[in-house]
């Protein structure tokens, strides 16, 4: 095999890669099924439809896996976490095989141009290496994935905590549980909050009652205020009772697990910190008492 047709199978294997990098980053439109189950069921199927699972087999051969064991292994993982991210089952399948082929196919054209250019003798070694180099980019998109997910879900639990909190405030001031809402919605403009102010405010086109899309929320997302929320809002709504000192204990209860949660995390990052600082504190003592030691050594020993 002479240089140009080693040249010209690279070129096809890169102008295919390009494509796979390509297909995987640019986000499929959504089906009618999707849609509808968006706006008109924001129960179970609207879970399935958001993650993917359902009208992925077109985007063939990544449908079919998706659709397979590690599509039902990445929901057990991740579950509704991924709608807060904006991925989708067939999403993190497409990057980590994507990233699974890059690496592979990246270590095997360096091993045939190598070979190629009579650099470095064709070996099996080299299959092993690309098989690792690929898997190693996998578990790296797989981390990636992973991250974004729980950063976005934390997002949303600080979001939740914010709604809560105005709302009580809110309701202190002598509005109703509507003008709360309302208030608490205005003020919020991270993403988190847009999501929070698009659910609540396609309610009542889809007939559905604010306590009780806040309930869905909760369910949806796993966040308990939510459900103790739309639960109050519905004893308001039905029995004529007053929420006002619940949601205020709420709202106190939820910053104190918050101001927990930040003391935590600094106690965590200063606990993270004491090994760089230490290693930092001997190396120069080090450093700095070495060419003393010599010169001391060197006098006393002359």
């Amino acid at each position: 095999m002479n240089a140009i047709r080693v040249a010209g199978i690279v070129a096809v294997l890169a102008a295919a890669a390009l494509a796979a990098v390509v297909r995987a980053i640019v986000p499929p439109r959504r089906s009618m099924a999707q849609v509808r189950a968006a706006l008109y069921s924001p129960g179970k199927f609207a879970a399935n439809a958001a993650t993917g699972t359902a009208g992925s087999g077109d985007r063939w051969p990544v449908g079919p896996i998706a659709n397979g064991a590690i599509g039902l292994r990445i929901t057990a993982r991740w579950g509704n976490g991924l709608e807060l991210a904006e991925l989708t089952v067939v999403d993190v399948t497409t990057r980590v095989l994507v990233a699974l082929a890059a690496g592979t196919g990246i270590v095997l054209l360096s091993a045939s141009a190598l070979a190629a250019l009579g650099v470095a003798p064709p070996s099996p070694l080299w299959v092993v290496a690309a098989l690792v180099v690929g898997a190693a980019f996998g578990l790296v998109m797989w981390s990636d994935t992973g991250s974004k997910v729980e950063r976005r879900r934390r997002e949303f639990g600080r979001a939740v905590n914010d709604f809560v909190q105005l709302v009580a405030v809110g309701l202190t001031t002598d509005q109703s549980v509507d003008q709360a809402i309302q208030f608490a919605l205005s003020v919020g403009d991270s993403a988190m909050f847009g999501r929070l102010r698009h659910e609540l405010a396609t309610a009542p086109l889809r007939g559905v009652p604010i306590w009780e899309a806040l309930e869905q929320l909760g369910d949806r997302y796993d966040q308990r205020e939510l459900r103790d929320l739309g639960s109050s809002i519905e004893r308001q709504g039905t029995q004529g009772v007053s929420i006002t000192t619940t949601v205020s204990t709420m709202a106190a209860a939820m910053r104190a697990r918050s101001l927990d949660a930040l003391e935590r995390d600094a106690d965590q990052a200063n606990a993270n910190l004491s090994g760089p600082t230490v290693c930092f504190v001997v190396t120069t003592v080090v450093f700095l008492a070495y060419p003393l030691a010599l010169r001391i050594g060197e006098a006393f020993g002359g």
